[in-house]
């Protein structure tokens, strides 16, 4: 598929979705939110660790529970509670994490290797996390696996993740920009929470109906 239809497909689900989306992306991104506004009111050492953690492990839950909302509309089956979305997703978070750290050391390893070789691996590790909650791969297998899915289509996949980085980017910035009229930790707080409900499920959408429509 081209990557305008990609990502007109996942504007589909996005629509569909949006209600359960933005809920189960929203009660995240709220405890992450506050977690940057803390360490933007006081920046320690430790708040900025723990806003950090946070960031990574609970993007990493809301993506893995996206993905599963996603996979229950593929599959035909009925919608489940939100608690049930994100309890699959516990189950795998540790893999998670790991690909994810793996993911970010290869991709900057690969830019201090002239660039070139960090878009190549962002292009095919692309589709690593929705691997890892619909075939449950561990990190190894699902390195492996996205590669060779990718493989053969390794620019229109990097076109793609970099369109959708673009759009959600711009989406999020706009919507923390809406709440500047507001004191600063408000601001942070409620403009990180809305943006994260609202654009960061789209992007998870876009590369679950990538890997959906490899496999």
């Amino acid at each position: 598929m081209t990557v305008s239809a990609v990502l007109s497909d996942a504007l589909g689900v996005y629509r569909r979705l949006i209600r359960r989306s933005v809920v189960v992306a929203g009660l995240v991104f709220a405890v992450i939110a506050l977690a940057d506004a803390l360490a933007s009111r006081s920046a320690t050492l430790g708040t900025t660790f723990v806003s950090l953690l946070l960031a990574l492990v609970g993007g990493l839950l809301v993506q893995g529970a996206l993905v599963e909302v996603v996979r229950d509309l593929h599959e035909g089956r009925a919608t489940a509670q939100l608690p049930v979305y994100f309890e699959r997703t516990r189950g795998r978070l540790g893999t998670l994490v790991g690909a994810s750290l793996l993911y970010g050391v290869g991709v900057v390893v690969g830019f201090l290797l002239l660039i070139v070789p960090g878009l190549i691996a962002i292009a095919r590790w692309a589709l690593v996390v929705p691997l890892v909650m619909i075939e449950g791969l561990g990190a190894r297998e699902a390195f492996g696996r996205s590669a060779a899915l990718v493989s053969g289509r390794t620019g229109r996949v990097l076109v793609l993740v970099v369109a959708a980085n673009v759009l959600t980017g711009l989406a999020s910035a706009v919507i923390t920009l809406a709440f500047g009229f507001l004191p600063t930790f408000l601001a942070v707080w409620l403009g990180g929470t809305v943006a994260g409900a609202t654009a960061v499920p789209y992007q998870a959408h876009v590369l679950t109906v990538r890997s959906y429509r490899l496999t």
